[in-house]
């Protein structure tokens, strides 16, 4: 008996004979549903083979007889969150065992991830992309693992908590070894466009169909401008590791501010970025989640963990791929180096949203599309993923009033019930 046949039936379901045969459609009635980026109540979504074959307003809906149901009431249904830079979870790393962390996320709602790989010895690079390339996919018990991040290691090495001396040149030589070694799982690339070379290599990732991200730079406006221009689309983790060149001094201020990466990021209608929110604001200050969030809108700001090995873990001291220790505590939820900077997170996706509502007041509507079309749109996987639509993957996430996950649904299954009754 699989984990839907065991789900216990309202008195309202047992009134309507819902169905036992384990094929039939699956219909989650009285939820709250995200529907075409708004909260619809009383919703019905109709799964059938793993897909969504409708979702609409009860009033609407037309239940097959023999459907299964589920009942949401006082739920939220969403589209399983999808985090499109993670390093590591629940003691697992993206580098060693990324399946691992298939089955630490998907308790968070994470749907479908890209293990994000941290700048590292070159070879040790290579010898890491075709452990995660041998599970790529659905992971029993687990989220999907869609594809690789390469966050690196073509960054900048003066900004951000990486090695600086893993951080190379992008010579073309290296950015098609890469890409071979991926093959088609190479989803997304964070490169810094003023380095030597970065501008073939940014045109070599876009001809291999991965997004190209900036990220880890202090490029110039022309720098910037051509790196657009070679196919960059996305940013990461925008207002971290992204300084100017050159701090202002009372000697060379001349009473103007200058327009930076973050302001041509913000300005610039044809880039998308994702963004890091954590409980205390450490790596973004509200104001500019805010400012984020005017300028770029819901659907093309994504909320990322960034989360590193030790979330999900006790606090104290673990050691990232590339050897360096990172240390978290109580009362917060990142993740620093010895030297106390910051290191990315210990967050999860839905701590990400709850941080989120809480520092900018946002509608809950506007956070869940940040979860998931906007990451799923920056990858370019939005045809599949990323919404609650007629013919998309049936990937969902319950989540009660208080944003607590109750279940994910993974292609019309069942793969994280912690009450271990019904769906709700």
């Amino acid at each position: 008996m699989n984990d839907e046949a065991r789900m216990k039936t309202s008195s309202s379901q047992t009134k309507d004979r819902p169905s036992k045969n384990p094929d039939a459609p699956i219909a989650i009635v009285h939820g709250t549903a995200l529907i075409g980026r708004q909260l619809v109540s009383d919703a019905v979504i109709l799964v059938r083979n793993g897909k969504i074959e409708a979702a609409e307003a009860a009033k609407e809906a037309a239940i097959p007889r023999e459907a299964r149901r589920i009942d949401a009431t006082d739920c939220f249904v969403a589209p399983g969150f999808i985090d499109i830079h993670i390093h590591g979870s629940g003691g697992c790393r993206a580098e060693d065992d990324a399946a691992g962390m298939a089955r630490h996320v998907i308790r968070s709602g994470t749907t479908w991830f890209l293990p994000t790989f941290i700048s590292n010895e070159f070879g040790r690079m290579l010898a890491a992309i075709d452990r995660v390339r041998a599970c790529v996919g659905r992971v029993k018990g687990g989220a999907v693992i869609g594809g690789i991040h390469l966050e690196g290691p073509f960054l900048n090495p003066k900004y951000g908590a990486q090695r600086p001396e893993t951080n190379v040149e992008p010579e073309l030589q290296l950015a098609r070894q890469l890409i071979e070694c991926c093959g088609d799982c190479l989803r997304l690339v964070t490169i810094a466009p003023e380095r030597c070379g970065a501008l073939d290599a940014i045109r070599a990732f876009r001809a291999a169909e991965a997004t190209v991200s900036i990220g880890h730079s202090d490029a110039t406006e022309s720098e910037y401008l051509a790196g657009r221009a070679a196919g960059i689309t996305h940013a990461t983790h925008l207002f971290n590791a992204m300084p100017p060149r050159s701090w202002p001094t009372i000697q060379t201020y001349a009473g103007v501010k200058t327009a930076g990466i973050e302001e041509l990021i913000l300005a610039d209608d044809g880039i998308s970025a994702d963004i890091l929110s954590d409980a205390t604001a450490a790596h973004v200050h509200p104001s500019l989640l805010k400012a984020a969030l005017k300028c770029k809108g819901a659907a093309k700001l994504s909320l990322i963990t960034d989360a590193m090995v030790s979330a999900g873990l006790p606090c104290g001291e673990h050691k990232m791929a590339d050897g360096q220790s990172v240390f978290t505590t109580p009362n917060e939820d990142v993740a620093r180096l010895t030297s106390g900077g910051l290191c990315g997170s210990v967050m999860t996706m839905s701590g990400a949203l709850r941080n989120f509502l809480k520092h900018t007041g946002a509608p809950l509507e506007v956070a869940l599309t940040m979860t998931s079309e906007a990451p799923a749109r920056a990858v370019n996987v939005f045809e599949r993923k990323g919404s609650l639509a007629s013919g998309k993957d049936a990937d969902l996430v319950l989540l009660d009033r208080d944003l607590n996950v109750r279940s994910v649904m993974i292609a019309g299954r069942i793969e994280f019930n912690p009450q271990g009754s019904d769906f709700g």
